[in-house]
């Protein structure tokens, strides 16, 4: 004996309700993750491009002429990743409204096989941006270290 079909119909609704609301909830989250995800790197980009500065200017104001080239590398990596970051924002806002659209084609029964290119653009953006930040902390890193040698040296 089946159950009566308002009881399955019933069960089903109550699935579906449960389940937009977990993705709604979800959705908020990812946005949110995003978000944070963005101003960190931003803060930690500038962070330590004004503390690479501030060294210059209070520590070491005579830096090793050698040791240049790794300053000037890790500003061009923190400058790139600052870059990918707000371009970022640009492709994270054209994948929302290629979305749009195809949700809207999806729902008026249109099926479009579309990739959204600006999606994945947004997700390289975002790996190159953390990778420039830790390369330029790293070139950073070794600019520091070499200056900091040679001043501590007698």
């Amino acid at each position: 004996m089946s159950p009566a079909p308002t009881e399955s119909t019933s069960a089903e609704s109550a699935r579906h309700t449960l389940y937009i609301e977990e993705r709604k909830l979800l959705i908020d989250a990812a946005r949110e993750s995003s978000r944070t995800f963005d101003k960190a790197v931003l803060t930690f980009g500038s962070a330590a491009f004004g503390a690479s500065v501030a060294f210059l200017k209070d520590v070491v104001p005579r830096p090793i002429a050698q040791s240049l080239v790794w300053l000037e590398v890790s500003w061009l990596s923190f400058s790139g990743g600052v870059l990918a970051i707000l371009l970022s924002f640009l492709f994270s806002h054209r994948a929302c409204l290629l979305q749009i659209e195809r949700a809207y084609d999806v729902a008026t029964g249109v099926d479009t096989k579309r990739t959204n290119r600006w999606a994945n653009a947004t997700s390289v953006c975002n790996w190159l941006s953390v990778a420039l930040f830790f390369f330029g902390i790293l070139l950073w890193t070794h600019f520091v270290l070499t200056n900091l040698k040679v001043k501590i040296q007698p």
